[in-house]
């Protein structure tokens, strides 16, 4: 019986070392806190002019923007990446009169400004990156392809330029499940671009909110 007893003690002892000695796989970091990964965003976003570009040229909020943006997340609480956009503003006015050069006509005149927006831009995350909420800031530069039209009826008065664009905002991620790979992106941007032609004599600047969705992978 004190074989028998003996033998046992040994065995539960051993057991219990083991299970103090062995990794506890279940209380690793998610991967995409260990490793740096990729993030695709698509964005809709609403944009409010501002400034002198909603004084004297636009002065309508718009819906018709969208954007699609590549992010690779480092291992710390910098992001970097890249983002393409389109954005497009009009107004109509009522029919007036006008001066094209030495003629007068009577028309009802159209503004409207495309955008394709080319630019790179980096996020400074504040929490981990399996946080369920991981709100950022963003900075952003690059250039945007400009198209400047105005409407007198059916004839028209195109202006086509390059020029530099930047923006500084806030936003905040929201993942639909821990350690998982889809989420949401709300984002508050102030957006400028040198561009000068025509009514626009000061840039353009807007106010965008934007609402994306993001898939990531590692």
């Amino acid at each position: 019986m004190k074989k028998i007893s003996m033998l046992a003690f040994l065995l539960i002892t051993s057991y219990v070392g083991f299970a103090q000695d062995a990794p506890k796989l279940y209380t690793l970091p998610s991967p995409f806190e260990r490793y740096s990964h990729y993030l695709a965003t698509v964005r809709l976003t609403g944009a409010v002019p501002l400034s002198s570009f909603s004084d004297a040229y636009i002065d309508k909020t718009s819906f018709e923007n969208y954007s699609i943006s590549m992010e690779w997340i480092m291992r710390g609480p910098v992001s970097v990446g890249g983002e393409v956009g389109y954005s497009y503003f009009q107004k109509r006015l009522p029919r007036d009169v006008y001066e094209n050069g030495e003629e007068t006509i009577s028309a009802v005149q159209t503004r409207t400004l495309t955008q394709y927006p080319i630019q790179f831009f980096a996020n400074y995350h504040f929490l981990p990156k399996n946080a369920t909420i991981q709100p950022y800031v963003h900075v952003s530069g690059g250039v945007s392809i400009l198209d400047y039209t105005v409407y007198y009826g059916i004839f028209s008065d195109p202006v086509q330029k390059i020029s530099p664009t930047y923006g500084v905002g806030l936003g905040s991620k929201f993942l639909f499940k821990r350690d998982g790979s889809f989420g949401a992106d709300v984002r508050v941007k102030y957006a400028g671009t040198s561009f000068k032609n025509g009514y626009i004599d000061k840039g353009v600047a807007s106010l965008n909110t934007s609402v994306g969705l993001f898939y990531r992978w590692w």
